[in-house]
């Protein structure tokens, strides 16, 4: 793993300090190949680095500086060894905002976005005022619940994770971008206390909770499994559902969905249907749905309204 430390990059440099030269010499020295994967990464560091959009960076056109060649040289270096691209410069994009982002969480992927933009369309209603109670379960670097309260910010939110350091990149991400979000250390597969985060039922519980075995570690690529933390992708039996089963035992017995409050699940695209079986018959509505690639992804449930 190169000196993360280092302020200034080192030679080889590129024959000249023009866009085609330099990012040639970048995907060299990143060890980058030929994929949409490769595009993504290389466009991202030069937007970081370069303050430009790609298009701008053709029509200006951009000419890498001293200072610029050196950040590039150093980002190269972090993404030879593996290190995933978001978190070599330090950001990444989600429902429209930017977010800090490094190995105390995950990276967010779209499917998440989906489960996002999903959950919203399933609240809105036609009066402005029906402010509702949102948490995030397992909120990490805090996309979902501060996506949320940026697009509903009459909305009381809240997230929970177990590992304190990213609740900490959290309430950074809250703070720098303008959102109020409660953030709390919770274990939800222990037993909650009354007066804690679940004092009171919500009207939304997200959460894309870990739910990948220990065995499969072997089938998943280093770039994840080297970078990304453990206790946010694995769970530590080989249940893949466990958190599924918590996250749907609270809500039926233990009062954290209120009455006809909604609850997102993002899933494995192997585990809907499982997850779906979880549910108890008796809630209102319960339904799957997949994602942009086709793929089953999200389950959507809603708690039963008491009858008189």
């Amino acid at each position: 793993m190169p000196n993360q430390s280092a302020s200034r990059g080192e030679g080889p440099w590129p024959t000249s300090n023009e866009l085609r030269s330099v990012r040639a010499w970048f995907v060299r020295r990143a060890g980058l190949g030929d994929s949409r994967e490769s595009d993504s990464a290389v466009r991202l560091v030069f937007d970081c680095v370069s303050g430009m959009s790609r298009m701008e960076r053709i029509t200006v056109p951009w000419r890498a500086s001293e200072s610029e060649l050196e950040r590039l040289a150093l980002l190269a270096d972090r993404l030879q060894v593996g290190e995933p691209v978001q978190y070599a410069v330090g950001t990444t994009s989600f429902a429209g905002l930017l977010f800090k982002c490094d190995s105390r969480a995950l990276i967010p992927r779209p499917e998440t976005e989906e489960l996002l933009m999903e959950a919203l369309h399933r609240v809105q209603h036609p009066s402005a005022d029906n402010s509702l109670r949102m948490l995030d379960v397992g909120t990490g670097s805090g996309i979902l619940s501060i996506a949320w309260k940026s697009r509903r910010p009459g909305d009381e939110v809240h997230g929970l994770d177990v590992e304190s350091g990213a609740l900490e990149l959290a309430m950074a991400n809250a703070e720098r971008l303008g959102c109020a979000v409660d953030f709390h250390r919770t274990d939800i597969l222990q037993p909650q206390s009354a007066d804690g985060v679940f004092a009171a039922p919500f009207d939304v519980i997200l959460s894309n909770p870990p739910y990948i075995p220990p065995a499969d570690r072997s089938d998943m690529l280093p770039t994840v499994t080297d970078w990304e933390p453990s206790t946010a992708l694995f769970v530590e039996s080989e249940d893949s559902l466990l958190f599924y089963r918590r996250i749907i035992e609270g809500c039926q017995n233990e009062n954290w969905l209120a009455p006809g409050g909604l609850l997102a699940l993002e899933c494995h695209r192997d585990a809907t249907a499982h997850v779906l079986d979880l549910i108890p018959e008796s809630w209102a509505a319960k339904d799957r749905l997949k994602d942009l690639q086709g793929n089953w992804r999200m389950v959507f449930a809603r708690q039963s309204e008491p009858t008189d």
